[in-house]
């Protein structure tokens, strides 16, 4: 779809064109998150003749340098709110510990709420923004929620209702505010996703979409064009946990774009992790499923990185598995010992303090590693998505409600 955009704008314009990633379709309301013939998710494609980066930063705001490649048609429709610019870091004491060539970590944790997810914040308000949409519904385990309100804490004109399990309101890290809505619901991320998406059908807002917002992926996606542009080397292998997998797909497709831009030469393999407690991707992918089954899907996921915590990742694993098996890549559990560990690893080597999902991204490292997946000569890139947060600040004026 990136080949057949290619030298379509006219004047030198910028063109976006929305396309279902399953059947090609064109989707011509911007708004839609799914496609209206096979209700595939819908992605933004640019014509890469048009693209221009700047070789270096002029300006310390990712969303203009990288404007050229998100799913805006205007800058000013850009609001940032202050993310990126992490640091891209090479530990090669850690890299002969795990038996690779070399090992670079991408810190994600220096975000402004110590989380990848502000990246999401920032592009999506700036799309919404765009296309008129001022009130929406979401759904998270705390991160993206938490990204989301302190945005729109900064940015006026937009209304939020966040939802979330009851298990999980501790993740939420944001004060009470007018223009943020907090709704608890009983029961986990699924459940209290489901409650919010028929919430705003109800009531007439948007919502959000999850894994399904493609401002969600682009937004994640400028994590990995940040990396590429840091090492001095090319990726062979890029790891990162997953939940949903929308930063990995979003780091794949920019990887795409710049080897199509010629910034690389090739694509990496893309290996997604999840903790072995909690791991319906990796159980499917290890039995060649191409959908998630029954006996796949966990009813009630427990485990130590709170954070990717989804036990039924029904809509989202035909595209992580399509891409780790176009890339090379495969989808890992890691034990809860070896997450444990290399989060001391990080710490004592590396010198950063993550969460269990961080680690989450290591562990996979490290098992690939001893597997044999990975040699001697192997570059990696391990995304480090965040760390947690102090729990300074919570919402207070919630609404309750039982799924």
């Amino acid at each position: 779809m990136i080949r057949k955009t290619r030298g379509t704008a006219t004047g030198g314009a910028k063109r976006v064109r929305f396309v279902c990633l399953l059947c090609e379709q064109d989707v011509t309301d911007e708004r839609r998150n799914r496609c209206t013939r096979c209700n595939g998710a819908v992605d933004a494609i640019y014509d890469l003749d048009t693209v221009s980066l700047p070789e270096s930063r002029l300006t310390p705001d990712t969303l203009q340098h990288y404007f050229p490649l998100l799913p805006l048609r205007e800058r000013e429709s850009l609001r940032w709110v202050g993310d990126g610019n992490t640091p891209c870091f090479e530990v090669p004491e850690l890299a002969k510990t795990i038996g690779v060539g070399r090992l670079f970590f991408k810190d994600e944790s220096v975000n402004p709420t110590r989380s990848t997810k502000d990246r999401i914040a920032s592009v999506g308000l700036s799309r919404f923004g765009e296309l008129g949409v001022r009130e929406l519904v979401l759904s998270s385990t705390g991160n993206s929620s938490t990204a989301y309100a302190r945005a729109a804490q900064l940015i006026d004109g937009f209304s939020l209702h966040v939802f979330v399990g009851r298990d999980f309101v501790h993740r939420l890290n944001y004060p009470s505010h007018p223009r943020v809505t907090t709704h608890v619901v009983d029961g986990e991320f699924v459940t209290a996703g489901k409650v919010g998406e028929k919430f705003a059908n109800d009531n007439g807002y948007f919502w959000e979409g999850g894994f399904f917002n493609l401002a969600r992926r682009e937004g994640l996606k400028i994590a990995y064009l940040e990396a590429y542009d840091q090492m001095p080397v090319e990726p062979d292998f890029v790891f990162q946990a997953v939940s949903s997998g929308m930063g990995l797909l979003g780091g794949f497709k920019g990887a795409v774009e710049y080897r199509e831009l010629g910034r690389l030469s090739r694509v990496p393999a893309f290996m997604a992790v999840q903790q072995e407690t909690c791991a319906p991707m990796a159980h499917a992918f290890s039995e060649q499923a191409e959908r998630i089954q029954p006996h796949h899907i966990i009813e009630n996921p427990s485990g130590l990185a709170h954070a990717i915590l989804r036990g039924n990742p029904t809509g989202t694993y035909p595209y992580i598995r399509d891409m780790c098996l176009q890339t090379g890549g495969r989808i890992l559990a890691a034990e809860v010992d070896r997450i444990r560990r290399a989060q001391r690893l990080l710490a004592d080597v590396a010198g950063v303090q993550v969460c269990y999902a961080s680690s989450t991204a290591l562990a996979g490292a490290m098992r690939a590693a001893e597997q044999g997946h990975l040699d001697g000569d192997s570059v990696v890139l391990v995304q480090l998505t965040g760390a947690d947060r102090p729990s300074v600040q919570v919402p207070t004026d919630v609404t309750t409600w039982t799924a």
